[in-house]
């Protein structure tokens, strides 16, 4: 007990000598969205005093736990919506994934690839998809993220894990609620949903809104804009798959983000009618093993490495399964903090890091 109150005195000293240390020196030299700043109660309970970290305040809003952005307070406890979306070129474009706060991209069978793109804020797609089926190591990222699932069919592993599970899933082999097909594309590229249908759905099942758990901590981000300083340029970053699905970012210095590309083009939204970015690439090495008929297993609970890309620069990380999610760190062994904004997570074969190109 005396030790705790001890705890709560040195962290009341220190929040008052910053405090009158600030408004002796400090003035304005934060933007008005980070003038104040507070100590976190739960952090000061976790941490020693050496640790302490101030988080940035702005009334009515809350930090994103996907993006490191402002979004309106009444979303703070929001659990994410983790949607499967086609990626092969007759799926192009796709719908609505540029307003993804993190995009997932794994192999499937017969070396392609899908997304799963995590929205915190899901009221404002008016069209998104196309919707594709699931597979197990999906579900289980979506899983970890505390996030409801949605996606149109499921292999046999994903059946099984859902199902042995009860994880929160809206599959659209069954729910006509949910999603709606667009005569205009061909099956089964033509499989979509917007917010609408997905609150429909989401409230039909019964399913709770809000975090069931712990809010996901899967991700740490920096206050604002940071330079890596690690002198490894990444102007360009190619992430090959195999010979005939070639992934590449341009980055734009001017607005420090990177400019997506696959298939010979550039990856437009046709919602936007504008070109995939992302303030944030990571990529990370994972065991492929084969479960028979092409069919992907991904073992979270290994470790492994990676890059984490930001502002023209790249560096070393890896990456573990800690408290149940999946977490990057940094060489030094501490947590990885990205830059506030959008992120792209390449998930990618180990035996082929000679693949990944920096320019």
């Amino acid at each position: 007990m005396k030790k705790n109150k001890l705890k709560k005195l040195s962290i009341f000293a220190l929040t008052t000598a910053l405090t009158v240390s600030c408004l002796a020196g400090c003035g304005k030299k934060k933007e008005e969205d980070t003038e104040q700043a507070t100590i976190t109660t739960e952090a000061a309970a976790t941490m020693s005093d050496a640790d302490i970290e101030f988080a940035p305040t702005k009334e009515g809003y809350v930090i994103n736990e996907f993006s490191g952005e402002w979004i309106d307070e009444s979303l703070s406890n929001q659990r994410p919506l983790c949607i499967m979306i086609n990626n092969i070129v007759d799926a192009m474009p796709q719908s609505g994934i540029s307003q993804a706060d993190i995009t997932y991209e794994m192999l499937v069978e017969g070396g392609i690839t899908r997304y799963m793109c995590v929205f915190k804020d899901y009221s404002n797609l008016e069209k998104l998809g196309p919707v594709r089926s699931a597979r197990h190591y999906y579900v289980q990222m979506a899983n970890m993220l505390g996030g409801i699932y949605a996606h149109v069919g499921w292999s046999v592993y994903a059946e099984s894990w859902i199902k042995d599970t009860g994880l929160n899933n809206l599959n659209g082999l069954y729910d006509s609620t949910t999603f709606y097909r667009d005569e205009s594309r061909v099956a089964p590229h033509n499989c979509y949903t917007n917010s609408e249908k997905l609150k429909e759905g989401i409230a039909a099942a019964g399913y709770s809104t809000e975090y069931l758990g712990e809010k996901s901590k899967a991700f740490a981000f920096n206050v604002e804009d940071t330079a890596l300083g690690s002198g490894q340029t990444a102007n360009k970053v190619t992430t090959a798959y195999n010979d005939s699905s070639t992934r590449w970012y341009e980055y734009n210095a001017d607005e420090k983000l990177y400019y997506r590309f696959q298939y010979g083009t550039e990856q437009i939204d046709d919602q936007t009618n504008e070109q995939l970015r992302y303030k944030n690439l990571i990529v990370m090495f994972v065991q492929y093993t084969d479960l028979g008929d092409g069919l992907q297993n991904i073992d979270w609970d290994k470790t492994g490495t990676g890059y984490y890309i930001t502002d023209g620069e790249y560096e070393a990380i890896s990456w573990r399964k800690d408290n149940g999610v999946v977490k990057y760190y940094t060489a030094d062994g501490k947590q990885l903090k990205m830059n506030p904004g959008k992120t792209f997570v390449t998930v990618f074969d180990e035996t082929k890091q000679d693949k990944i190109i920096f320019e």
